[in-house]
């Protein structure tokens, strides 16, 4: 492998707020992103919310059927629903109780004849068991969007249709999203960074990442059982990561530790980062604790320095794009990063389409 004339992106793709405002309109409300898992709302009345690009969405079980909105009342504008967890006969704004049904129509506007009114849907849909939403009514199905990865993922979890969520966990990243993906999708810097993931996690020598479409596809298999560093209950040797354009990604560690990444991107160089675990119980068990906390205290947290140093340098007047590291095979290895040019292309070509 050689650097090739692929590039990193120029300073201004992560620092200039015009750009970031043009992502949000033209990436984040018309991409599908990660919001939760059926198990979250299981029963008629079950509800979650969640945050999509600069939009906060309502995904809610009207008997049997999930159906997602726009998570605003059609009078004055407050959030119908400020928490997760509830289960509702009806959706009742806190401002002035006007109520709506579980498929969003409303009920009463406090004995007011206000004619018929709605609230703005938002396509969700289901894979492998995780939840998905999509801004853009007129946006393709996720299955056609990223197909493939249901199966797959079912493959090395079959279970995860069958998830809860066990532990959940948040952290600032003073970066632009873009690095954080960026990071995510490429491992040219675990051998210097992630030392218990290389040693005791994966062996990196078959460690493979192959970007397809708008998905990434992360091969591994597990480290020799004398060298893990923790003890895997289920026995499967297999690691999978599956990204999806742009701020989400299922994960599988050996063992069926199965974990998701939700990157909400607050400003130009903010970015929330939700991590969540999903076992088999709603409490974790010593031994699935003790996992959350290795991936946690190793893993994730090694590159948060990472990522906000990377912010501090792409401000920098002494900023030059430099050379990607390439693998022309198309998938690579360890020591590539195929998939930051992947990720780079499709920014590009995103922005670059009419409106």
């Amino acid at each position: 492998m050689a650097a090739t004339n692929h590039r990193a992106l120029d300073a201004q793709y992560y620092t200039d707020p015009e750009i970031f405002a043009l992502e949000l309109e033209r990436i984040f409300a018309r991409t599908w992103q990660l919001v939760g898992h059926v198990s979250q709302v299981s029963e008629p009345g079950c509800l979650l919310t969640a945050q999509v690009g600069d939009e906060n969405v309502i995904v809610v079980n009207d008997n049997g059927l999930l159906r997602g909105f726009f998570n605003v009342c059609q009078h004055r504008g407050h959030q119908l629903v400020d928490a997760d967890g509830a289960k509702v006969s009806r959706i009742t704004c806190p401002y002035h109780a006007w109520a709506y049904s579980l498929g969003g129509t409303l009920l009463n506007a406090r004995g007011q004849d206000v004619g018929e009114l709605c609230v703005p849907r938002v396509q969700v849909e289901s894979m492998a068991g995780f939840l998905y939403v999509n801004l853009d009514s007129d946006a393709p199905s996720l299955l056609n969007t990223v197909p493939g990865i249901d199966a797959e993922l079912a493959a090395i979890a079959p279970d995860a249709t069958k998830r809860v969520l066990t532990w959940r966990r948040k952290h600032l990243i003073k970066a632009n999203w873009k690095i954080a993906v960026e990071n995510y999708n490429e491992c040219y810097h675990c051998p210097n960074v992630h030392k218990t993931f290389t040693a005791g996690i994966i062996a990196p020598a078959s460690y493979r990442i192959t970007p397809r479409g708008y998905t990434i596809h992360h091969t591994a298999t597990a480290a020799p059982a004398e060298r893990s560093a923790y003890a895997r209950q289920i026995d499967s040797n297999e690691y999978g990561a599956f990204y999806t354009w742009p701020v989400s990604s299922i994960q599988c560690y050996p063992g069926q530790v199965l974990n998701t990444f939700r990157w909400v991107p607050l400003t130009v160089n903010e970015t929330l980062l939700i991590r969540e675990w999903w076992f088999d119980r709603p409490e974790p068990t010593t031994e699935q604790l003790q996992v959350i906390e290795l991936d946690w205290n190793t893993t994730v947290c090694e590159d948060f320095d990472i990522m906000d140093s990377v912010q501090r340098g792409v401000a920098s007047r002494g900023y030059q794009p430099g050379p990607l590291i390439v693998d022309p095979s198309g998938t690579a290895d360890v020591h590539a990063e195929n998939a930051v040019a992947h990720l780079n292309n499709l920014l590009l070509t995103t922005l670059s389409k009419d409106a």
